[in-house]
């Protein structure tokens, strides 16, 4: 969960309330906060209700201030959907790929970067982080620590990825030596991209491939991720492997994506019983 940007919100209200000093919190503060929830998703309301929760447990254990105001903050009985991962056909992936104009400099950062999502599974700020320092030319592999996870992993430096990225290093990214981050910004204020702008990055060459995105499924780096499951999983990699290869502390978070295993779930479907349309009854 990013605390930052659910407290962000709360931090934005009590700007308008004109409350500066986190001492002056009273009990119609916080609930008149939580009245504006009425234009949010059940799952980002949740999120907010827990990280205000933890926000004055951290703000009361750690003396500053006297009233734990946890116990205000109403409990909405959220239930967490187990959703199916966004997943792109391997020729929609290819399509995409194919649809980017190298020939400037924001083509040759894209296509760089969306290598990286489509053949290894990054996450988008993983990719974002990802410096100098990560890159192994000498034993063609990255070595990074994850975000999400804080844990390490090596993944190989494919000849595509490795070529995009000195394809970019070479003629696309800024000169600009106050980070040790690969990917920049284009234009003023140079620096490292951010996640989010990874979103629109991918969705912006998604529309320009002519790629269908449904409503309600993701178009983002992250629907790369689940793709490169996809594709792992129709190719038979066994489970283990495909969760080492996505960073995944267990097998358990891969699992998830057995529910697009499609060649795994026919092997599971039952043969209807035979019907008598004359009886209207099933034959035993």
């Amino acid at each position: 969960m990013s605390y930052e940007i659910y407290l962000g919100r709360f931090s934005d209200y009590l700007d308008s309330r004109g409350i500066t000093d986190i001492r002056d919190l009273d009990e119609t503060t916080i609930l008149g906060f939580t009245d504006t929830f009425v234009r949010y998703s059940p799952s980002i309301i949740h999120n907010t209700l827990c990280s205000l929760r933890t926000f004055f447990h951290y703000l009361s254990e750690n003396g500053f201030v006297t009233r734990d105001f946890a116990y205000i903050v109403p409990h909405d009985g959220y239930r967490q959907r187990t959703k199916v991962p966004s997943a792109y056909p391997k020729e929609d992936v290819e399509k995409l790929l194919r649809s980017i104009d190298r020939g400037n400099p924001k083509g040759k950062r894209d296509y760089a970067i969306i290598l990286l999502a489509a053949r290894l599974g990054l996450r988008s700020q993983d990719i974002c982080d990802l410096s100098f320092d990560n890159l192994k030319w000498e034993t063609n592999t990255i070595e990074l620590l994850q975000e999400k996870t804080e844990e390490p992993i090596v993944l190989p430096l494919l000849e595509d990825i490795g070529l995009a990225i000195i394809d970019y290093l070479k003629y696309g990214r800024p000169d600009y030596e106050f980070t040790n981050a690969i990917f920049l910004r284009l234009a003023p204020p140079i620096g490292k991209l951010q996640a989010p702008t990874l979103h629109s990055i991918v969705a912006e060459h998604m529309r320009i491939a002519g790629i269908r995105t449904e409503d309600g499924k993701k178009h983002g780096p992250h629907a790369l991720r689940h793709s490169l499951a996809s594709v792992l999983l129709e190719e038979n990699i066994p489970l283990p492997v495909i969760s080492e290869i996505l960073g995944h502390r267990s097998t358990a978070s891969t699992s998830i994506y057995l529910k697009i295993d499609i060649n795994q779930l026919r092997t599971c479907s039952l043969e209807p019983l035979p019907f008598d349309w004359n009886k209207g009854m099933e034959v035993f």
